[in-house]
């Protein structure tokens, strides 16, 4: 990351995630919002303002990569990483651009050439000064906990406000939305994803305290002026924006507060590698037991049932120890975490 010194007076930015999977909604919500400055906090001057500015992941990302995201384990999704790591360097440099008034804003690294340019998201800004704050919507899927912390980690780096709006929508829904686009995503895609998806979770990550869930019934209809219908969309979204950008994020101030993040970083892994523990075992269970007579199954899916209680019960504690490799979870390490877990569960024998 860039080095930071954020000038006096300098006006608050916030980084804003809008998540869901696709066909939920996200991109229609980041038009609204940029369409118009948002009226900021009561004790704020009466011409203050609020700007929003849109990054849609897909438009900087391989024309398949919205195609093979949730395949970790194929050939091409090394392309799809290596995309988003650019893009969130990409951001990177904006923030610094932003938040310290820098004139340079791609530096002299070998790879620069390959990040995404967000010059002209940086010319939007210059040319539409917001008195108040302003606002990055980060448009895409994030279904996993881990993608989400990454930027929260760019925004406390930054001193920035960070939250997250996430779409909610039955898989029926998707699917629905999803055959009508001009580009649909595959179902399985789909299918992968909704399995997958680590949901927002303020009680588990304090780091994403500033959320805000809409239902696919809450949203409603957009107006003839392209903002929602319903005041109350618009009320939870410009309230939210205002407590990002009053409330932003601190980088350690000393070594032991730096080791506490870390180790917070560390047990977001580790919650995604309990989570993706549990999925890989019920997936497995449910397989097998698809293989057995029906006058079988019952008994054998609650011996499998305890059987697969008792492992993830080791795994909480720590008294079943994971390879070092998979300390750090990420999802193109599922072959192994599968291997893993097969050494360690049984699956009970039919008579």
């Amino acid at each position: 990351m860039q080095q930071t010194a954020k000038p006096d007076g300098q006006q608050t930015t916030a980084l804003l995630i809008v998540m869901g999977l696709p066909g939920c909604g996200k991109t229609t919500l980041c038009s609204s919002l940029c369409r118009s400055p948002l009226l900021p906090a009561a004790s704020a001057p009466d011409s203050a303002t609020i700007r929003c500015h849109h990054v849609e992941f897909d438009s900087f990302v391989p024309d398949s990569a919205v195609q093979i995201g949730a395949n970790y384990d194929s050939d091409e999704a090394s392309s799809w990483k290596l995309a988003r790591q650019a893009l969130l360097k990409s951001l990177d440099k904006l923030l610094c651009r932003l938040v310290n008034g820098s004139k340079t804003y791609f530096s002299d690294d070998d790879d620069a050439s390959l990040e995404p340019d967000l010059t002209g998201l940086m010319t939007e800004a210059e040319m539409k000064p917001a008195d108040w704050g302003r606002v990055i919507l980060l448009d895409d899927n994030f279904y996993y906990a881990s993608m989400r912390h990454a930027v929260f980690q760019l925004a406390r780096h930054y001193s920035c406000g960070f939250g997250t709006v996430y779409l909610k929508a039955s898989l029926a829904q998707l699917k629905l939305v999803n055959s009508i686009r001009d580009k649909p995503v595959p179902p399985a895609v789909i299918d992968r994803m909704w399995e997958r998806l680590e949901a927002p979770s303020p009680e588990r990550n304090p780091w994403e305290k500033f959320v805000c869930l809409f239902g696919q019934s809450d949203l409603g209809f957009l107006d003839s002026a392209g903002h929602y219908s319903d005041s109350s969309v618009n009320g939870r979204l410009h309230s939210l924006i205002r407590d990002c950008l009053a409330n932003p994020f601190e980088p350690p101030a000393d070594p032991e507060l730096a080791a506490k993040q870390a180790a917070e970083a560390r047990e977001v892994c580790s919650m995604s590698l309990l989570h993706q523990a549990d999925l890989r075992l019920r997936a497995i269970v449910s397989d097998w037991l698809a293989t057995q007579s029906e006058s079988e199954k019952a008994e054998l899916g609650k011996l499998a049932a305890t059987n697969k209680r008792a492992v993830m019960s080791a795994l909480t504690s720590g008294k079943l120890k994971v390879p070092a490799p998979l300390n750090s979870f990420s999802p193109d390490k599922k072959d192994a975490l599968d291997k893993f877990l097969m050494e360690n569960f049984s699956l009970p024998t039919a008579n």
